[in-house]
């Protein structure tokens, strides 16, 4: 809304062309709506707003705007920005433009009435909802506020500049008198101490001549609106109310202000004034808060300086020049004996003496003082010094050879360091390195019993460091008492400890492999370093037991919330989920791909000769499945709660106490550290504590003895708690408890302490699972109801179902729907299972099965699915369920069998005597019928022999169990047992190839069967027509029909191929009990035997 060059700056239509005035109109417009619009408007966004301005502008090109509808629509955008919260600012500054832009010059050029509500009116029909776009950019639209002002402010202060140059100031010099400050000055003193009242001021006011005189200077004057004498008057009111001071009287002038203003008689406050009426100073003054400084830009960024990283800045540093090979370095010796500089005068003897044969160089020599802290320093950080040469690549230490100290020949010193001194040097770099491997990793290169393992290393090599720096301090403050032998002497038992720790690390670190194949590894390792005759065995196991502490928060993270917290995969077991599996995931053994390489391969298969292994790992299988049985079925919590209260929260708390309660029972009891005492302050501050809430219990006001005693109280919770709540055993003091705890070797403990604690913690989840099983899961009637339907022990309940299942299939019906299946399964075990029914479903596996006309066939494409709980599915996995299907498949075709064939009703001839001779046809149906009777029987044998085998209750057998394992290997044996007493088995692969021939033959007996019935039938619709006119013989017919089923029939065929069945079945089950010791088909075989036809 500003004129694009500021104020006074606008295009006057005088003097302009047509064309020239619509372009400046065109660029205005263009101006103006990008203006509007605002940055982040898009061009489609600024083509479609400047289209509607030039719509707008076509509406007002005839200036007909009403005043007072103008000044209305301003009035009440101004009064809406007002009730809006926090934008009344926003309706200040429309008004305040509005009155900027009305009375500009410019618009009076143009020569039209009321063009400055025309141009108002126009611009506030061109807003596009004000309030709340001004809501939703209000940032935006503050500093577009912000700079209008700025721009208004700019062109008034540019307006009064151009004025001031046009009329210049009058010149001070041309004015003797400035009469109007001198009429306006204050001659009289101000008021004296002695007289402490407004009286007299009063007094004088009344008297004074109110139009020529004014206590008030005339920079002061200009506060205010009123003239002089008025002010007086007023001046006078405000010191009547004031209170008057001891100090003096009170007195008031306002704020001279900087500019001098256009009077008005009109009485206003410009601006809130502080004032101070009693004021101590002669003067009156305005009181003013202390003003702050003005914000100041931020400083710069603080210098620094580049880190110099030349390699050439080491050797120029003092004693550089010591490991030097072109400068020689001799130290002082202490006295003038030859003897005091052996190094250099053996040497210097051997070239004299050598007779200019040899000449050896001369050794470098320094002070012992500074061999001994070049070693001190190879201990912290090894480096290439005078001494030492060390191999960053390798890692190897190195003594150097032609340097020494005074009083020892170069190559004695260099043997001594490198059999004394350098060893020790490597076994505490070694060590370093590996601590440092394993607990600064950031990766998954370690594990976290590596991690602990390092740390328990780094515990054992810290007393030493600290050791070698204060024997550094000693030197450097006594360096005549602190030789090189000393040092060797006194550091002799911590250097074999630092070879005792290389060795063990080394041992039981493996470098390569799976994650849960190297913390097994170093626990099975260092099980063994545990024995009672390994001399370091205290220290095995203590190293052992901080190194479990990883595995033991594994086991607790799956003894309390039944998961594996195993990030790193370290642990022995863990979740496997089947790929082709619907069913949950459960816990397994790890394995080592063959990829890891054979040696990984072959240590993998070392670590099951363990017994500390197979302790950890029978655990963790066996506890997998108690602890997800317990979460499934919500008796987890209820273990927890009665388990807590009788062990510790951690497992390896746990383990630390039992370990030294067993080793208490022969060596007696072990002292413990002095650190594990209480502080007598403590128990003072204890003492006192309860001393104060016992004295306020006959506080009869609750609140008030809530009051006193309520700090006290907290403390002695806190201190409880403490108490109960333990610090974790460290590795430094278990060590010392063990070494404290007898001379002697101990007893191998520790896998003994852990099997003790983890067989109580399976006990109780072994029996809250059982309990789960017997009580919460009803296993047992699971069991039974699967036996009764799948077993088909209940065939009687399903016959109905069955028997029209049979004659669907031979009917050639669209039988295979699995909803009609489940079904009508469902309505006929409703009535006697009314909780299980449901679970159990009909699933058609093969739709190309599912089109035989043969029963026998057809029923390979059907599978029974039953749907059970979570923990149901330990016992009965997807394995057994595929057993179960296949024995209710076989039983399915024995029921079929048995049924096709005692359905099969007798043949009779009605011109046939029963009494009389048989005919060829009476002999072929009597064969029919002996051989319908030999596969009854022969069938009837098998569903015995098969009843047998399902007839056995497992559910019987479950209170037998103890555990989970024992539970499933139980259920297992019963299904090995169940289906290899059905023959089901890679074993009985031939006998069922024989069993599967005896069924076709079943079905071709059926065939044969209805094909005779027809041609016997009189009235059959697929007997033939033998009549060759209407008045052939009725007896012509019928024999020609006889003859020609003898001449078709193939009685002869069924009764060998049956023959052959039958004597090859008694081969192959002679064969598997005589030669297979499968004594259970002795009955069986009996039966088959003598039965035999020939």
């Amino acid at each position: 809304m500003t004129p694009p060059a500021g104020k006074g700056k606008w295009l006057t239509p005088k003097g302009m062309t047509r064309a020239e005035r619509k372009a400046a109109i065109a660029d205005n417009v263009e101006k103006l709506v990008r203006k509007l619009s605002g940055r982040k408007a898009s061009e489609q966004d600024l083509r479609k707003n400047e289209l509607r301005a030039w719509k707008l502008i076509r509406k007002y090109r005839y200036w007909s705007t009403i005043c007072s509808k103008a000044s209305r629509t301003l009035d009440l955008l101004v009064e809406r920005f007002r009730e809006e919260p926090g934008m009344s600012t926003f309706g200040d500054a429309v008004g305040e433009l509005v009155t900027k832009l009305l009375p500009l010059p410019e618009l009076e050029d143009i020569g039209e009435p009321d063009v400055e509500l025309s141009l108002l009116d126009f611009l506030l029909s061109m807003t596009n909802e004000p309030v709340q776009n001004i809501r939703r950019h209000r940032e935006l639209i503050n500093e577009l506020r912000r700079s209008l002002v700025v721009v208004i402010e700019a062109a008034e202060r540019q307006e009064q500049e151009e004025k001031a140059a046009l009329h210049p100031p009058p010149n001070p010099a041309e004015t003797e008198v400035d009469w109007t400050a001198l009429l306006s000055e204050d001659f009289l003193d101000p008021p004296g101490d002695d007289d402490n009242s407004s009286d007299s001021l009063s007094d004088w006011s009344d008297v004074s001549d109110c139009d020529t005189s004014s206590t008030l200077r005339p920079d002061e004057n200009m506060g205010t609106t009123l003239e002089l004498p008025d002010m007086a008057s007023v001046y006078e009111r405000a010191m009547q109310v004031a209170a008057a001071t001891e100090s003096g009287t009170t007195s008031f002038l306002p704020a001279a202000p900087h500019e001098r203003g256009v009077r008005s008689s009109v009485f206003r406050i410009g601006l809130p004034l502080v004032l101070t009426l009693n004021n101590q100073s002669p003067h009156l003054r305005l009181s003013r808060l202390p003003q702050l400084e003005a914000p100041q830009p931020p400083a710069t960024a603080t210098e620094y300086e580049t880190s110099d990283r030349n390699s050439d800045l080491l050797p120029r540093t003092i004693h550089a020049h010591w490991w030097r090979h072109d400068i020689k370095v001799f130290a002082l010796p202490p006295d003038a004996d030859p003897l005091a500089n052996f190094a250099v005068s053996y040497v210097q003897f051997l070239n004299r003496n050598a007779r200019g044969l040899i000449k050896l160089p001369l050794p470098n020599t320094t002070t012992e003082p500074c061999l001994l802290r070049e070693i001190l320093l190879m201990f912290v950080r090894p480096a290439s010094c005078c001494f030492f040469e060390f191999n960053e690549q390798t890692r190897r230490i190195v003594a150097r050879s032609n340097v020494s100290i005074c009083t020892v020949a170069a190559g004695t010193m260099q043997d001594f360091l490198q059999g004394n001194v350098v060893p020790a040097l490597e076994d505490m770099l070694e060590l370093r390195r590996i601590i440092d491997e394993h607990t600064l990793a950031f990766d998954d290169s370690t594990t976290g019993t590596l991690e602990c393992f390092a740390y328990g290393l780094r515990d054992l090599v810290r007393p030493i460091s600290q050791l070698l720096i204060a024997y550094e301090q000693l030197v450097y403050d006594d360096p005549a008492k602190t030789t090189l032998i000393m040092f060797v002497f006194q550091f002799r038992k911590h250097f074999k400890q630092l070879r005792l720790l290389r060795h063990l690390a080394e041992d039981v670190i493996l470098k390569k492999g799976p994650p849960h194949l190297r913390s097994a590894y170093l626990l099975s390792r260092l099980s063994r370093h545990t024995n009672p005759q390994v001399p370091h065995q205290k220290l095995a196991t203590a190293l052992l037991l901080v190194s479990l502490e990883r595995y033991c928060n594994i086991i607790d993270s799956w003894w309390r919330r039944a998961t594996l917290e195993d990030r790193r995969n370290e642990f022995i077991v863990e979740r496997w989920v089947e790929e082709d599996s619907e069913r949950r995931s459960y816990v397994r053994k790890r394995c080592v791909h063959p990829d890891e390489g054979p040696q990984a391969v072959e240590i993998f298969k070392k670590l099951h000769s363990c017994p500390f292994y197979q302790l950890m790992l029978d655990h963790a299988l066996e506890s997998g499945d108690t602890q997800d049985l317990l979460a499934n079925v919500n008796l987890l919590g209820e273990m927890l709660t009665t388990s807590n209260k009788k062990q510790p929260l951690f497992l390896y708390d746990e383990l630390a106490a039992q370990l030294f309660t067993q080793i208490e029972t022969y060596c007696g009891p072990v002292p413990a550290d002095e650190e594990d005492a209480q502080e007598p302050e403590k128990e003072m501050g204890q003492a006192a504590d309860e001393l104060l809430v016992k004295n306020a219990q006959g506080i009869q006001n609750r609140d008030l003895m809530a009051i006193l005693t309520r700090p006290a109280q907290v403390r002695l919770l806190e201190r409880q708690r403490c108490r109960e709540t333990k610090k974790p055993m460290q590795f430094t003091n278990i060590l010392k408890r063990l070494e404290r705890s007898n001379t002697l070797a101990l007893r191998d403990e520790l896998p003994e302490a852990l099997r003790e604690i983890l067989r109580r913690r399976q006990c109780l989840a072994n029996e809250y699972a059982m309990r789960a099983y017997r009580v919460d899961l009803q296993l047992a009637e699971h069991v039974r109801f699967l036996r009764h339907t799948m077993l088909l022990e209940a065939y009687f309940l399903h016959l109905p179902y069955y028997t029209a299942l049979f004659s669907q299939i031979e009917n050639g019906d669209h039988w295979a729907r699995s909803s009609v299946l489940s079904a009508t399964l469902y309505e006929v075990l409703l009535p006697h299972y009314p909780q299980l029914a449901d679970n159990i479903h009909v699933k058609v596996i093969s739709k190309i099965a599912s089109t035989s006309y043969k029963p026998y066939e057809a029923l390979e494409a059907l599978k029974l699915v039953y749907d059970m709980e979570v923990g149901l599915q330990r016992i009965l996995t997807e394995k057994h369920m595929q057993g179960y299907n296949s024995v209710w498949r076989l039983m399915l075709k024995v029921k079929w069998a048995a049924w096709k064939l005692e359905n099969l009703a007798f043949l009779r001839r009605k011109d046939r005597s029963p009494s009389a001779p048989l005919d060829l046809v009476g002999l072929t149906i009597r064969r029919l019928e002996i051989l319908r009777f030999w596969l009854i029987y022969l069938i009837n044998s098998l569903h015995t022999h098969i009843m047998q085998a399902v007839g056995q209750q497992f559910e019987l057998r479950i209170g037998q169990c103890k555990n989970i394992r024992q539970l499933s290997t139980l259920h297992d044996e019963y299904m090995a047992l169940l289906l290899t007493h059905c023959m089901l088995t890679d074993e009985f692969a031939t006998f069922r190839v024989a069993l599967e021939q005896l069924f076709h033959l079943v079905y071709v007996l059926d065939m044969e069967w209805a094909s005779c019935a027809c041609y016997l039938g009189d009235n059959d619709a697929l007997s033939l027509d033998l009549t060759t006119s209407e008045y052939g013989d009725a007896d012509s017919e019928s024999d020609g029909r006889t003859l020609e089923y003898l001449a078709l029939n193939q009685v002869v065929e069924i009764e060998v191929t049956y023959i052959r069945c039958h004597q090859t079945l008694a081969e192959i089950i002679n064969t598997l009990v005589y030669k297979h010791d499968h004594g259970f088909l002795t009955a069986l075989e009996v039966a088959i035997n003598t039965s035999v036809p020939h």
